[in-house]
């Protein structure tokens, strides 16, 4: 049948199906043993007299029965459906991209587990949380920003990319924030730079955001990061940005005393060294202060320190009250009949356990 009117719910489910077959291989295996195990005993000749209720065709009759029965339920697994409906809602939603510090002194552990693996659960926390509607993407950052999730409003998937995301996760080592918003603002967001340092107020009056289209202004941008940027210009990407109706929130992992870099070297956990002596790492509040210094509105830090960020709790009372887009989504509803798949294997089922595999007793004629 077309795709267009039947359809799986699980297609991977069938698979499933190809264990009937080593099952019909050993049944048959098995009918053909008993056969000769019982002529090793018996003529040919004389079966009949010493068996007369054996049958050959009745084991067959209730195996195929049985296995019909098992086909079905696993075709039920699969969640058959046909009798496709459109249907039209309008939600309203915002693009959120997530935008992860992956460098190494994230691998710091003055935030418990580590401050990665601490932004990495704020995250999950709040895509899980997350009402339908928005769209949700994934960057991650060190010596330049890589896109590991574009925009989506699958969270299951940008759940699945988070976890695989690692100190690893770009391929270039360093710290460059400056690259991380600059992407974001052109690759994600699909916006061109509106301010540039030749368009930039000369007596350095704070750049206020447009008041862009409804579709611009759900774009927000959250940063989770320990706030040690080497490289780039954060601050002016930021203002561009901001100033194309990109909202920004920056979330501040660590302490500003520091902790050592856990490294794995020749199997052992050992802490990064340079030139003999112990790499402290230390989050860096004042350079994060300053990428948002003079933004208005829809901006904000918040320097979470040692703490788990509740992220939840940020988006809620925050980041919720940003003018979100409203979209038409169209979505095909399916009349599920896996009921009706249940209910023939069940049947198929009981009358092959129903089925005798030897003849019934020849009636008796009573002696006159």
């Amino acid at each position: 049948m077309p795709s267009s009117f039947f359809n799986l719910g699980e297609p991977g489910a069938l698979p499933w199906l190809w264990l009937l077959v080593p099952l019909a291989v050993l049944f048959v295996l098995d009918l053909r043993r008993r056969n000769r195990v019982l002529r090793l005993f018996v003529e040919r000749s004389l079966l009949d007299d010493v068996a007369p209720r054996r049958s050959v065709v009745r084991p067959v009759v209730k195996f195929a029965l049985w296995s019909a029965g098992m086909a079905v339920l696993i075709v039920a697994l699969a969640r058959p459906r046909w009798d496709p409906r459109q249907i039209e809602l309008e939600q309203s939603g915002q693009n959120i991209l997530f935008c992860v510090d992956v460098s190494n002194s994230m691998r710091a552990r003055d935030v418990d587990p580590s401050r990665l693996e601490a932004a990495k659960s704020a995250i999950r926390s709040l895509v899980e949380n997350l009402p339908a509607g928005h769209q949700v993407g994934l960057m991650a950052y060190a010596g330049e920003a890589e896109l590991k999730c574009p925009l989506t409003p699958n969270y299951r998937h940008l759940l699945t990319v988070l976890d695989r995301v690692t100190y690893n996760s770009a391929s270039v080592g360093g710290t460059n924030l400056g690259d991380a918003i600059d992407k974001a603002k052109r690759e994600v967001f699909g916006l061109d730079a509106g301010v540039t340092p030749a368009t930039r107020p000369a007596d350095g009056t704070p750049i206020q955001a447009e008041q862009p289209d409804g579709e611009r202004n759900a774009n927000v941008l959250i940063i989770l990061t320990d706030g040690e940027s080497h490289e780039g210009d954060a601050r002016e990407m930021a203002r561009q940005a901001h100033a194309l109706g990109v909202g920004i929130y920056i979330i501040g992992l660590g302490t500003t005393e520091g902790a050592p870099i856990p490294i794995e070297e020749d199997g052992k956990i050992v802490n990064l060294k340079y030139k003999g002596e112990e790499v402290i790492t230390r989050f860096d509040d004042a350079s994060l202060r300053a990428v948002i210094e003079g933004l208005q509105g829809r901006c904000g830090y918040l320097p979470a320190g040692k703490s788990n960020v509740d992220l939840v709790d940020v988006f809620e009372k925050v980041i919720s009250q940003q003018t979100a887009a409203k979209k038409k989504l169209s979505f095909t509803v399916w009349d599920e009949k896996f009921q009706l798949f249940v209910g023939t294997g069940l049947v198929l089922i009981v009358v092959a356990s129903l089925i005798s595999d030897q003849r019934p007793a020849a009636k008796r004629e009573d002696s006159k």
